[in-house]
């Protein structure tokens, strides 16, 4: 993409910081992700990813010459207080009971 110099190409990355087999600085680490994808000739702008403002004013800025990437930083259940950064919610299913707890600690109902 960068030796195409295609500068309207924009990926998004949703950086929680961990996998099903545990935290991605265990498993594979992939620090620092910004200076990886500036390696291959990207972009790289990192934002709050629970920002929806921040993540909308980087895709969205005018095209700087190369493809950008955004990285955008996020806590896994952000919220939910008894999903936030637990690994195992990145694949249990949700009973009812769960669910409806989880929809009304983040103001959706319940």
């Amino acid at each position: 993409a960068a030796h195409h110099r295609l500068d309207s190409l924009i990926a998004l990355i949703d950086l929680n910081g961990q996998q099903a087999f545990g935290y991605t600085r265990d498993v594979l680490d992939l620090a620092p992700m910004a200076r990886r994808w500036e390696a291959f000739g990207w972009e790289a702008v990192e934002v709050d990813g629970h920002d929806t403002a921040a993540i909308s004013a980087a895709a969205g800025a005018p095209p700087g010459g190369a493809p950008r990437v955004v990285i955008a930083r996020t806590v896994f259940g952000k919220g939910v207080s008894f999903m936030e950064g637990k690994i195992p919610w990145h694949y249990l299913p949700l009973s009812e009971e769960d669910f409806r707890r989880a929809m009304a600690e983040i103001g959706e109902g319940g």
